[in-house]
């Protein structure tokens, strides 16, 4: 299986890919700005039509990993996490359904449903979607897209939804912020990665949502147990060595 990941040379994706390339699966790796990489690289814009067209052609998956930055100031406007992760989202949909392309997978976030979850006092894969702030739309509006696309040109694809993306070994967060302890919304890149790479083995059409959490914490508030039965899937990175915070 060749996959296309878009996003490839931000922090969750460098550890994202990193079950694939153990996994043996050939990897197109994509993003705006140039970065190191052994696999085959596409520099390119997800919210122009022609650089999604060029990303796509020849593959057999596709793995949606990109956000705009998460960077102070970046969600006060609407324009550039409109582009990146909504019309990027779309195109990127909109072309595997042009190239015959079956399954998709998105990397989502419990943002998506908060205003539910916040409710309800537990991520459940039932919550009506609904975000706060611009990021929580801008990824409530992937989700709808993904699920549509899904139901309406039979692909299978799944939304995984995830929290606190960090890197075990490092012990630290895409800021270089490091931790001393952590929480039930801990989830390492490379746990990430695996249920992203499990997702697509999945046979469809369907539409599905995974929780992706790394800590044993996670399953008081997160439903990670239904993506524990339906991946066959444990998180590696669990931080036992680390104290946990309230």
């Amino acid at each position: 299986m060749k996959v296309l990941i878009t996003g490839a040379g931000g922090f969750l994706c460098r550890g994202l890919v990193i079950p694939f390339e153990e996994s043996g699966a050939e990897l197109r790796l994509m993003d705006v700005c140039d970065f190191e990489t052994s696999h085959e690289k596409i520099i390119g814009d997800v919210s122009n039509p022609a650089d999604v067209e060029k990303a796509v052609a020849g593959v057999d998956a596709i793995v949606i990993g990109h956000m705009a930055s998460r960077q102070a100031g970046a969600y006060d406007e609407v324009e550039l996490p409109f582009d990146a992760n909504v019309k990027g989202t779309a195109l990127l949909f909109a072309e595997a359904v042009k190239q015959g392309i079956k399954k998709v997978t998105l990397i989502s976030s419990g943002a998506a449903c908060s205003v539910d979850a916040k409710k309800q006092g537990f991520y459940s894969r039932d919550l009506a979607i609904g975000g706060s702030g611009m990021y929580g739309l801008t990824k409530a509006c992937q989700e709808i897209i993904a699920e549509q696309y899904a139901r309406e040109h039979d692909l299978t694809v799944s939304s995984i939804r995830t929290a606190y993306i960090h890197d075990m070994d490092s012990m630290c967060d895409k800021y270089g912020k490091k931790a001393s302890e952590v929480n039930a919304q801990y989830a390492d890149r490379r746990d990430i990665g695996e249920v992203t790479r499990r997702s697509l083995l999945l046979e469809g059409p369907r539409y599905e949502i995974f929780y992706a959490l790394s800590t044993p914490e996670a399953s008081t508030q997160y439903d990670v147990e239904y993506t524990h039965k339906t991946l066959d899937w444990q998180p590696q990175f669990t931080y036992e060595a680390y104290p946990r915070s309230v």
